[in-house]
């Protein structure tokens, strides 16, 4: 039987991409400032930031993870995606939390996982070293680690929290944040000693700099409002709402918090000229407000040029996948509110742009970011928009190859001739962004500006940074995609190069639905008067209660300790905590035969396939691979 012998060395293997094939931008495109970007902040979509805002302070709430360690691992993981906004925030709030600024330092060294004392966090924070590039290098063996320090359920806390950090980082990546006073002196005060400097992230004027940080008493008030408008103990977990203005609190642009939309054209009505006419809401002076100065030098297209689609390698693992739906982040209805929010507001309906152009923009960053499952998605999606041009639902035989060119066009932006050149700017924003740390400088803003009113680059940019968070919730999980969906790929992406990579796998594993059919489930049975979970639905599960007794951020159903809320760590519900217990997962294997054998201690079916890890040895099965009964 394997046994586990995992290092950070076997972890990082998968989708790795070398320095020389992405291009370093030319030092002009690097040394061009960003101007009025408070004009295009996705702040000012009120509906979708306010998810963002949700997702960002659920995740940094003390729950399976104490807040410290995730602000933690957030530092971390914003370090080795080079945003340095978010690194200034994660590092002041952590002194804020009376955390020494000698270890707040330390975690910018190159070998700080390695140095990490405690065997369960190295573990979490080995996951955050793979998952702090995309393409991420999770693997089977990165999953077989975890596996052996944490239930699935903290496991997906994890993955949460890292996909959510994403967002963030790809928020600063394609806008850099204009960070605050008060962070932004803090920071250059204390974080001088390991290299960091404000960059992009410095304000050119002041209209432009954001008020505050949300971290500190601020974000405990988030916290503490979303906690109070969530009834935990309601049967399907209603979303919350912030009560207060934390958007004009925290960027200080007086965003409007008018967000009707009398003419139902997806536009909100302070963006619209024409709030009574459903096809007309810009005008030829709202998309020249920020052209560039006459004599801007064009976009260096060839300086940009390069190989973002490649296809999925499957490095050799010492585990095999499995059960790994269990991860999902859905599971966390805590952290997931926001991000479901930012999810419905813009892929449910047209907008500023329409549905064929977001999906676009999402399949071309999944192409640079190497999530394979979100390769599937996006160019299904577009797939799906295409159809619905039809009246009956279907592309017809004559027209399918001309669809199909279009959709592998995306391929390779540059030399398609099936985009127009103002879609070629927004794709590009999306390929450069895709492989974090990004190569997006102002001159891509600025290309955009020549093409889009400012309402328009909003929507392009909360696109990239919803997908950010899908590409690393999708590469942290493997996830297994829907049948659908992949026999699509399978069928027309097969032919210009792609593989399917990871993501095929049992049908345990499998999501039952493409987005786009979820939408449509979930809105059907609404329509009908039923009361729909879309979290259940996306999943094809029952979800646990989100029921809290103790108010300590983790469910009754996950709980060993319900109404306790100094501890909760009882796996196996014996009434022994599980620092203590021999037998964490109550399988009768005890925890030290467990690693032995390479099983996972907290989990009593290793590999989910319906037969206990003892049931399998004496069986002589292998109990960490689901193919093996």
């Amino acid at each position: 039987m394997r046994g586990l012998l995992l290092s950070a060395a076997l972890i990082g293997l998968a989708g790795t991409v070398s320095a020389q094939e992405v291009p370093t931008p030319p030092a002009a495109d690097l040394a061009m400032p960003y101007y009025d970007r408070h004009l295009i902040d996705i702040s000012n979509l009120r509906d979708y930031y306010n998810g963002l805002l949700i997702a960002d302070a659920m995740i940094h709430a003390d729950a399976m993870f104490s807040a410290e360690d995730k602000w933690h691992l957030t530092l971390r993981q914003m370090i080795g995606m080079e945003s340095n906004h978010q690194q200034a925030r994660a590092a002041r709030q952590l002194a804020l939390m009376d955390v020494p600024i000698e270890e707040i330092q330390a975690t910018w060294a190159p070998d700080f996982t390695d140095a990490v004392e405690d065997d369960r966090l190295r573990a979490a924070f080995t996951y955050i070293d793979a998952v702090s590039s995309l393409p991420a290098r999770v693997t089977a063996d990165t999953h077989a680690l975890l596996r052996t320090h944490y239930t699935d359920r903290q496991i997906a806390e994890l993955f949460d929290m890292a996909a959510v950090n994403t967002s963030l980082a790809v928020h600063d990546q394609v806008l850099p944040v204009a960070t605050d006073q008060e962070t932004l002196n803090w920071a250059m005060e204390n974080l001088e000693p390991v290299g960091w400097e404000p960059g992009p992230n410095a304000s050119s004027s002041p209209e432009e700099q954001r008020a505050s940080a949300f971290i500190g008493d601020t974000l405990a008030r988030a916290q503490a409002e979303i906690y109070g408008a969530w009834q935990t103990d309601d049967e399907k977990a209603i979303n919350p709402d912030l009560q207060s203005d934390f958007i004009n609190l925290l960027t200080g642009y007086d965003v409007s918090d008018i967000t009707f939309d009398g003419d139902f054209d997806g536009i909100e009505e302070p963006f619209d000229a024409f709030p009574i006419a459903y096809n007309d809401w810009k005008t030829e002076e709202m998309s020249a407000a920020n052209l560039p100065a006459a004599d801007a030098p064009p976009f260096d297209v060839g300086a940009y040029d390069h190989v973002y689609f490649r296809p999925a390698q499957v490095p050799p693992t010492q585990y095999p996948f499995s059960d790994r739906l269990m991860f999902d982040t859905e599971w966390t209805r805590q952290s997931s509110l926001g991000t479901l929010e930012m999810d419905a507001y813009l892929l449910v309906r047209d907008r500023a742009l329409d549905l064929k152009m977001k999906w676009s923009l999402f399949f071309v960053y999944q192409l640079a970011s190497g999530c394979v499952h979100c390769q599937v998605h996006g160019s299904f999606g577009i797939f799906k928009e295409f159809e619905a041009d039809y009246v009956d639902g279907e592309v017809p035989p004559e027209d399918l190859p001309e669809v199909l060119a279009h959709i592998r066009s995306l391929m390779d932006i540059e030399r398609s001739t099936h985009i127009s050149e103002a879609e070629r700017a927004a794709l590009r924003l999306a390929r450069d962004a895709g492989g974090m740390p990004g190569i997006n400088t102002a001159a891509h803003i600025e290309e955009l500006r020549r093409h889009y009113a400012d309402r328009e680059i909003q929507e392009i940019l909360a696109t990239l940074v919803l997908t950010g968070w899908l590409a690393t919730s999708m590469q942290s999980q493997a996830t297994v995609t829907d049948r659908l969906s992949m026999s699509w790929a399978l069928t027309h992406l097969t032919p210009a190069g792609w593989n399917p990579g990871v993501h095929t796998g049992l049908p345990n594993e499998q999501r039952p639905y493409h987005m786009s059919e979820l939408f449509g489930v979930v809105l059907g049975s609404i329509n009908a008067g039923d009361f729909v979970d879309a979290a259940e639905e996306w999943l094809g599960r029952d979800i646990p209660l989100a029921i809290d007794s103790d108010g300590d951020g983790v469910e009754d159903f996950y709980d060993g300790y319900p109404d306790d809320p100094s501890r909760w760590e009882d796996t196996d519900r014996d009434g022994i905590e599980d620092a203590m217990d021999p037998d964490i997962d109550g399988d009768g294997i005890s925890n030290e035969d467990e690693i032995a054998a390479g099983t996972f201690p907290y989990k009593a079916d290793s590999d989910g396939d319906g037969l206990d890890d003892a049931a399998e040895l004496e069986r002589g099965t292998d109990p960490v691979d689901p193919r093996s009964l």
